[in-house]
C-alpha cells in the first residue's frame, strides 16, 4: 500500500505543539490552587479542586512528554497478524479506525482501514511511544474461510 497518510512527524508535532499550552495553563492554575490552600487553609472544595486539575495536568503531561520523546525517537517498524480492528465515533464527529498488532493499537486513515483484513499480516512503521503511524503495508493476505471479523 503506498503511503497514505502526511509525516508522522508533523502528526507528533501537531499534537505537542496542541497540548503544551494546555499544560501549561492547567499548570498555573495548579500552582494557583496550591498557594490558596497553604494561605487560606485546605477545605473540601479546594482538596477536590486540587485533585481534578491534578488528573488533568497528568493525562496532559503524559501526551506532551510522550509527544515531544517521539520528536527524537527513530521510527520503529512493527510486523504481526492483526488481531482485532475496529472502528468509533469521537465526540459524535469524528470517525476513527484501530488496528491491534502485537499488542499495540495503531489509528489508521479511513483509506488504510479499508484494505486492512483481520488475521493481514502487515508490517506498520511507527514512531514508538505514540503509535504515529507513518506507513503501513499488508505483508501476507489472511485467508478468510474460518475467521470472522470483529467491528
Amino acid at each position: 500500500m503506498a503511503r497514505t497518510r502526511p509525516s508522522a512527524w508533523v502528526a507528533v508535532l501537531r499534537s505537542a505543539l496542541l497540548f503544551t499550552p494546555f499544560l501549561v495553563v492547567v499548570l498555573v492554575a495548579m500552582v494557583f490552587l496550591v498557594l490558596d490552600t497553604v494561605a487560606e487553609g485546605a477545605s473540601t472544595g479546594r482538596v477536590i479542586a486540587l485533585v481534578l486539575v491534578g488528573f488533568v495536568a497528568l493525562l496532559l503531561g503524559y501526551q506532551v512528554v510522550q509527544s515531544v520523546r517521539d520528536l527524537f525517537s527513530r521510527l520503529t517498524e512493527t510486523t504481526g497478524p492483526v488481531e482485532r480492528r475496529w472502528s468509533r465515533n469521537e465526540f459524535l464527529l469524528f470517525r476513527n479506525s484501530y488496528v491491534f498488532v502485537d499488542r499495540n493499537v495503531y489509528r489508521l486513515t479511513p483509506e488504510q482501514y479499508l484494505d486492512i483484513e483481520l488475521d493481514d499480516t502487515v508490517r506498520v512503521v511507527h514512531y514508538p511511544h505514540t503509535g504515529a503511524v507513518e506507513s503501513i503495508e499488508i505483508v501476507e493476505k489472511a485467508s478468510h474461510a474460518g475467521s470472522r471479523q470483529i467491528e
